[in-house]
């Protein structure tokens, strides 16, 4: 028998959608799977779909979480949890290609990897219930060293989801807790522990976009994390792959100076205001590193140098 799949669901106020998702993951043709719901303390009627779906299948493993923890904290009881070789992610509003975790496993065997990476279709839900399908641009199959795919994590952003994983690569690794933007941090220190990693050209993962998500919402304070994360990830990449350390600037300025610009449309907020003053001081004492940085535009080079005086 082939090797166990961990499949690790967080779960929040997402009744509406978590059928088709969980349909997709227990329909898959891989069948040697570990399935872990964490229904993280969902006020709606997730609870009881996922201990429907558990009735109807011995692959599935429900923990009810008594208190709201986030989406970090979630993913972190659920790979505490797993006992499979391997360990994927999925959120709950999302879904999966029948065939997604045989086609990733069968990569990352051919390949001798890692871990192994398919392609995500954007599937953007529009108010009246229609789809828009959204595809990337194709690339050839490939299988990057881990700086390879650390300064791409870097450059362009990365999610923790649609990646089977070596579950041993990951042990003793979190996500950082009570933020949004976790799964860089996550995915860029997984990548460090790594040789190689393979990137598959085949759709594997159907990511939904919903008008009241996290990543479509208004801007808000709490979307200063991307700055406290890209923070961290410089300090991480300075002491473990400091040839990285360009790619690492360029996000924490680009990070910084993002939420600078888009704090100032948050006036009436005190604690907005507060913030923006802080993160000037900061963009005024890192002047000189976004200045020189390599990968950072001219608009944002410009930026920087105006918040310097």
């Amino acid at each position: 028998m082939k090797e166990k799949i961990s499949v690790v669901i967080p779960i929040y106020n997402v009744e509406a959608y978590l059928a088709e998702c969980l349909d997709s993951v227990t329909g898959q043709t891989y069948q040697n799977l570990e399935i872990l719901l964490v229904d993280d303390a969902s006020p709606d009627g997730c609870g009881a779909v996922c201990e429907r779906y558990a009735e109807n299948d011995r692959r599935i493993r429900v923990v009810h979480k008594e208190k709201n923890g986030g989406l970090a904290e979630a993913r972190n009881t659920g790979m505490d949890a797993a006992t499979g070789e391997y360990l994927f992610f999925v959120d709950s509003d999302d879904w999966l290609a029948a065939d997604t975790l045989e086609r990733l496993y069968e990569g990352l065997t051919k390949y001798q990897v890692d871990c192994c990476v398919g392609a995500c279709v954007t599937v953007l839900e529009k108010a009246d219930g229609e789809r828009e399908i959204q595809r990337s641009s194709k690339r050839p199959e490939r299988v990057e060293t881990a700086h390879e795919a650390m300064e791409h994590v870097l450059l362009a952003g990365s999610s923790s989801w649609n990646r089977l994983y070596k579950r041993k690569m990951l042990e003793g690794l979190r996500f950082p807790g009570g933020r949004i933007n976790e799964d860089e941090p996550f995915t860029l220190r997984a990548y460090g522990r790594m040789e190689r990693i393979a990137f598959l050209g085949c759709e594997t993962y159907f990511y939904r976009k919903r008008a009241n998500s996290i990543t479509t919402s208004a801007f808000s304070v709490k979307m200063a994390d991307c700055v406290y994360n890209s923070r961290d990830n410089l300090a991480f990449v300075t002491g473990e792959a400091p040839e990285l350390i360009p790619a690492a600037e360029f996000k924490y300025c680009k990070s910084l100076l993002w939420c600078y610009v888009n704090l100032g449309k948050l006036k009436n907020d005190s604690q907005a205001m507060a913030l923006r003053r802080q993160f000037r001081r900061e963009i005024r004492e890192n002047r000189k590193m976004a200045l020189s940085n390599p990968y950072l535009g001219f608009p944002l080079k410009a930026l920087a140098f105006i918040c310097g005086f």
